[in-house]
């Protein structure tokens, strides 16, 4: 059944994609007329604003990793010292700096 269903989907996608209208294939900007048209305009705009929307999500993830590999090469004071009693405050780290 599933060997079946594996043959039919590609060939299905064949079909539709042959049936289909050749305009439907590709946009101005893929096809490069993009002189002047609205159209080609409008299509290389939007590839613009993806790729621009794209870099800023890679941007922001790569600003959090550092973010974290920062954070996790500081040294913290142990857990009972920050919970003790006495008002002395806790001796600096020697591998932080101010």
């Amino acid at each position: 059944m599933k060997t079946a269903l594996f043959r039919a989907v590609p060939a299905l996608t064949l079909l539709f994609v042959l049936a289909s209208n050749s305009s439907a294939m590709a946009c101005a900007a893929c096809y490069g007329d993009t002189s002047g048209s609205k159209m080609g305009n409008a299509a290389t705009v939007g590839i613009f604003a993806m790729v621009v929307i794209m870099f800023i999500m890679l941007g922001t993830l790569l600003a959090f990793g550092f973010y974290f590999a920062r954070r996790a090469k500081q040294t913290y004071p142990d857990y009972d010292e920050l919970l003790s009693d006495d008002a002395t405050p806790p001796a600096p780290n020697p591998g932080t700096s101010s």
